[in-house]
């Protein structure tokens, strides 16, 4: 599953420029897993809080950072970890894709490994598209006892979208410069 997640990274960083808004999905839906889980880690940065943090990045580094992060409108993400692997599934994950049925929406990575055991996991990332441009992102990434789902809301550009390794704890992506 980490292999396929790096893929699925990497091919986000492809060289696309794009801009536009909307592109949030109501990731509410996945509060009743938090009960569940034996871990949650939660982000919610709305456009206010992004612009608030943006004037204390200092640096030659955080400059075409703080460019790409005044555009975006939202970061948010939900990660669970469960100590029983079949503590949520294929269902709660269709409730999310039911919302990326929706016009504008695209999928553009899907990648599903089934285990002869009935296990399974599932890598999965969706571009929301105004105008043509590309104004949101999606990742869902699940497998037994895990499912992390990334919304990125905003216009994107993917060859600014690297600055933001090393900022935020945001992780060097291997290979990426």
């Amino acid at each position: 599953m980490k292999t396929t997640f790096a893929c699925v990274v990497l091919t986000l960083l492809a060289p696309i420029a794009a801009s536009a808004q909307d592109g949030r999905l109501q990731l509410e839906i996945l509060d009743r897993l938090a009960a569940r889980a034996s871990e949650k880690q939660e982000v919610t940065i709305d456009a206010s809080m992004i612009a608030s943090v943006i004037p204390n990045l200092a640096n030659a580094k955080t400059e075409a950072a703080k460019q790409v992060l005044s555009e975006l409108k939202g970061i948010f993400v939900r990660n669970f970890e469960f100590d029983d692997p079949k503590a949520y599934s294929m269902d709660d994950i269709n409730t999310l894709r039911k919302q990326l049925a929706a016009p504008g929406w695209a999928r553009i990575v899907s990648s599903e490994e089934k285990g002869k055991d009935g296990s399974w996991e599932l890598a999965e990332v969706y571009f929301f598209q105004q105008a043509g441009k590309t104004n949101g992102i999606v990742i869902i990434a699940a497998e037994p006892g895990e499912l992390s789902v990334v919304n990125i809301v905003g216009p994107i550009d993917f060859n600014k979208l690297k600055e933001l390794q090393g900022i935020f704890g945001i992780p060097a992506i291997p290979g990426v410069r």
